[in-house]
């Protein structure tokens, strides 16, 4: 934990969300590390279990990544004996993709460690201090995708 915390400025907590970005993501592939996966596969076992029975194509759709990269993925996770791949009988280039027992295993240990995880980051905070927190983050993030729209519209 930081002693001195500098006083509240656009720049100042800017850098406290990215440092908090950090320690959470490095709290969370520490954990990850004992599973033997890596975040990109965590986040597609993850988003399999949300979404049983996807086909690749969906989950390149909904990570918003290649179906090469996905494809690497779930070879790998196959591999380990974490999701089951099936071809489709109408079109054999279309696999839908399942998580096996062992995957649903990991996913729900996740889900436990994200929920520890996030009842001890917001220790200390009331229903309404929450409340103004996520409104203040939903105007953040509605203010870069503005920011991040208007460049795409100059660059092209």
């Amino acid at each position: 934990m930081r002693e001195k915390r500098e006083p509240c400025t656009p720049t100042s907590t800017t850098q406290r969300m990215i440092a908090i970005n950090h320690l959470h993501r490095r709290t969370l592939e520490r954990n990850l590390k004992e599973t033997g996966i890596h975040r990109a596969q965590h986040r597609l076992l993850m988003n399999l279990a949300a979404n049983p029975t996807s086909s690749q194509m969906e989950l390149a759709k909904r990570l918003e990544v290649s179906p090469a990269a996905v494809a690497v993925s779930l070879k790998s996770l196959a591999k380990q004996g974490l999701i089951n791949k099936t071809a489709k009988q109408e079109d054999a280039r279309f696999n839908s993709v399942e998580l096996t027992e062992r995957g649903r295993k990991i996913v729900e240990e996740s889900r436990e460690f994200f929920n520890e995880i996030e009842r001890k980051m917001y220790r200390g905070f009331s229903g309404e201090e929450m409340t103004d927190f996520c409104g203040y983050l939903d105007r953040i993030y509605d203010n870069i995708a503005q920011i991040a729209e208007e460049t795409a519209k100059n660059r092209r």
